[in-house]
């Protein structure tokens, strides 16, 4: 039975282990080893699906290597497969490689093997297809979800880190291998992009990474630093806003949000951390003050929208329609939001501990 584990078991075991309080202990921290960004990144030998040995530090290009974490039953690991591989031939001659490392089962048997053998054949991928027997890379990287992507620069250390793949993300992570490959595209994202200062993305970027592993202080700091790095850049003030939220700090967060607002009124995570703070305040009728924001923001591909929604709705007693939001909150994040509730009395004061939970599991999602 063992050999048939599967990496969504883990993830929902990852999930229970949270709320049970304990997944600091079951964690590694970057003290412990997982890389950080700007920390080197682990690069070891792996096997093909024909079981042939392949290093990952071989298979680096000059500028750098993407590692994307995926799996074949997950529908949006095999959507940033196919795109990566399209990809794939333009970045090689910017020195930028590729290495797809399947993470389906935690000890493949020949079944298995086959298994993917045959899906390969159907994707018909150029990009190096490597397994993680063990999930050992998969743990070494700290991943909660798939797909999951590392970028690694020129100096084998990582650069950039994305749980998840929404809409909206993608085009932070293409932005960001097109960065280590060092090739400028004229789009707006990318004109945005580059109009931050560097190290106050970087410092959002750790930030995000330190709060989707549990150390939310850790990532207060970061994002302050971001915030002082770029007095022009809204997302650190919103990611702070949300933290005031979550310790119910209302005073702070309107002001962080108002802030933001200054820089950037049409930041969606803004939108979304001000439609939760109103939903807060307003406790006679949470969901009137919010539905129409989250719907929007939902139908837009924010995930922690769709979950705030659902979380609203199942605390009003509509129970369908929040099913609907979690389906479309799990659709976006490849995280389940009903696991935040298991268990839980509908309420109020449960919604609102749900949306902190949710939103850290999915930190960058939606964003």
């Amino acid at each position: 039975m063992a050999s048939r584990v599967t990496l969504r078991t883990l993830a929902l075991v990852t999930i229970a282990l949270a709320h049970g309080g304990v997944l600091r202990a079951a964690a590694t921290t970057a003290d412990d080893g997982r890389p950080s960004i700007g920390g080197a990144a682990p690069l070891p030998a792996l096997r093909d699906p024909a079981g042939q040995p392949r290093a990952l530090a071989d298979l680096k290009g000059r500028r750098g290597l993407v590692i994307l974490f995926w799996a074949g039953w997950s529908d949006r690991s095999v959507e940033e497969l196919k795109r990566l591989d399209a990809a794939a031939a333009d970045l090689a001659a910017h020195g930028v490689t590729i290495a797809a490392v399947n993470v389906d089962r935690f000890s493949p048997d020949e079944g298995d093997a086959k298994e993917l053998r045959d899906l390969i054949g159907r994707l018909h991928p150029r990009v190096t297809v490597l397994v993680d027997r063990g999930l050992e890379l998969f743990h070494a990287y700290g991943v909660v979800t798939v797909p999951s992507t590392a970028v690694v620069d020129e100096r084998g250390r990582l650069s950039y880190f994305l749980y998840g793949y929404s809409h909206e993300q993608r085009e932070a992570l293409f932005d960001a291998i097109d960065a280590t490959a060092g090739i400028v595209r004229q789009h707006a994202a990318a004109a945005a992009t580059a109009a931050v200062v560097p190290a106050a993305l970087r410092r959002l970027q750790l930030g995000r990474l330190q709060l989707q592993q549990g150390h939310a202080d850790a990532a207060r700091s970061s994002f302050e630093l971001a915030a002082q790095a770029d007095a022009r850049f809204a997302d650190p003030l919103v990611e702070l806003a949300a933290l005031a939220i979550d310790s119910s700090d209302r005073a702070a967060a309107r002001e962080l949000l108002d802030r933001a607002a200054a820089v950037d009124q049409r930041n969606a995570a803004l939108q979304r951390e001000r439609t939760r703070l109103t939903a807060i305040e307003a406790p006679l009728r949470p969901l009137e003050a919010a539905e129409a924001a989250l719907t929007d923001l939902a139908r837009r591909d924010d995930a922690a929208a769709a979950g705030y929604l659902g979380y609203l709705l199942w605390a009003a007693g509509d129970g369908s329609r929040a099913e609907r939001a979690f389906e479309r909150a799990k659709e976006l994040s490849d995280v389940d939001p009903r696991a935040c509730i298991a268990g839980e009395r509908a309420d109020a004061a449960a919604a609102w501990s749900a949306m902190t939970r949710y939103r850290r599991q999915v930190a960058s999602v939606g964003r």
